[in-house]
């Protein structure tokens, strides 16, 4: 898990600046030449990317059905207080509560 941080904390920077970096060329250069050149260089971040949103889409499902499936659990085995008014009455009655 440790490596996995470290990673997330080398490649999420560089990631945000080279969109940063993509963002302000063609805002600022906004020509065919741009284009291409862009697309050029972050070929390999568009694949990544695509590699990256495949398991992220199945985690986050897993995630929300875990969150139902604890969801489903708990209301299975949690009794919710429930009162009957006629059945308190009787058993008052009987015990000879009022």
């Amino acid at each position: 898990m440790e490596s996995k941080g470290a990673l997330l904390t080398v490649a999420i920077p560089l990631i945000a600046f080279k969109v940063w970096f993509a963002i302000l060329l063609l805002t600022y250069a906004p020509t065919r030449d741009t284009s291409i050149w862009i697309a050029a260089t972050h070929w390999p971040l568009i694949i990544i990317i695509g590699f990256l949103v495949a398991p992220g889409i199945a985690v986050y499902r897993l995630l929300k059905v875990r969150a139902k499936r604890a969801q489903l659990r708990r209301a299975e085995f949690e009794v919710q207080s429930v009162q009957c008014s006629a059945l308190w009455e009787t058993v008052s009655r009987l015990e000879g509560g009022d």
